[in-house]
């Protein structure tokens, strides 16, 4: 990427110099991502459903849930109903997804990652979550 004006500006069918595009959520975050890629930054989209009983019990048992897996500012930004989470730890990114996705039936997340979204962002965000740390070289 280039430069931040080219993130915004998808390539146009027509002029070259179009002056303004039409833009939706996706290609934003899309775009945003990709501008912080070499920061590591990943973005949740979190889907909150219309409210109903069952997804005040869904939304409190996933609060829970994070709190207990000791992501206490994920927890309370899921309770406050944020649209948006954003992580500079791929790790508690990638742990914060998970539970996420797979603990809550009615609430939903999308995940963006170095300009990628879906699968691909997925792989890139585990594979930044579960690298290795180098290990030191020991001199005997």
């Amino acid at each position: 990427m280039s430069s931040t004006i080219e993130a915004l500006f998808p390539k146009q069918q027509g002029a070259a110099d179009s002056v303004v595009t039409a833009l939706n959520h996706q290609e934003i975050v899309v775009a945003l991502s990709a501008l912080v890629a070499d920061q590591r930054v990943a973005v949740l989209h979190m889907l909150y459903p219309r409210t109903d009983a069952r997804t005040h019990q869904s939304l409190d048992t996933l609060v829970s849930t994070l709190h207990g897996h000791g992501l206490h500012e994920v927890a309370t930004l899921v309770s406050q109903e944020a649209h948006y989470l954003v992580f500079k730890d791929p790790a508690k990114a990638w742990k914060a997804f998970q539970e996420i996705r797979h603990d809550s039936l009615a609430i939903g997340v999308h995940l963006y990652y170095k300009g990628l979204s879906g699968d691909d962002a997925e792989k890139s965000l585990d594979a930044d979550a579960h690298q290795k740390a180098d290990t030191p070289v020991r001199h005997y």
